[in-house]
């Protein structure tokens, strides 16, 4: 009896161990400076919040990540001109413009913010980055261990 409880108690730390270093499907959000790591899963929403540089109204970009990619799935808006879509699919309850899309924007997506752009990144609800500074924010589906998800 002695001797399974050793064998399990030198087993359970190397199974620990060797589970932390098994990949898995990440998206890593990294602005030169700092980095956040997230595990995949299922899926999840990014939102991007900022003030159009020219209209200086709100938009909010929405993505979809998953293993396959970045997606573009839908995208906010209040004003027209200077690059926005003028094919509007609703108004929501806002007074916001929005198009739903499924737009496939590769494994790598980069986004450059300056001040005035007020940006604001959120990962799944939870606030990431807002850059102060002119800052690109690079999105990265990749592999990683699961212990750099943690």
């Amino acid at each position: 009896m002695k001797k399974l409880f050793y064998f399990f108690i030198i087993l359970i730390p190397i199974l620990a161990l060797s589970i932390s270093f098994y990949p898995t499907d990440a998206l890593v959000v990294d602005d030169g400076h700092t980095s956040h790591t997230f595990r995949i899963g299922d899926g999840f929403n990014i939102t991007i919040y900022y003030i159009h540089s020219v209209e200086r109204s709100p938009i909010y970009e929405v993505l979809w990540v998953n293993s396959t990619g970045i997606y573009a799935i839908q995208m906010r808006w209040k004003d027209f001109g200077a690059g926005l879509p003028e094919d509007i699919q609703y108004i929501d309850a806002d007074g916001f413009y929005v198009k739903n899309i499924d737009i496939y924007l590769g494994m790598n997506l980069s986004f450059w913010f300056i001040p005035i752009n007020q940006a604001h990144i959120w990962v799944n609800g939870v606030l990431v980055f807002t850059p102060h500074t002119p800052t690109l924010v690079n999105f990265t589906v990749e592999k990683t261990m699961i212990v750099s998800t943690l």
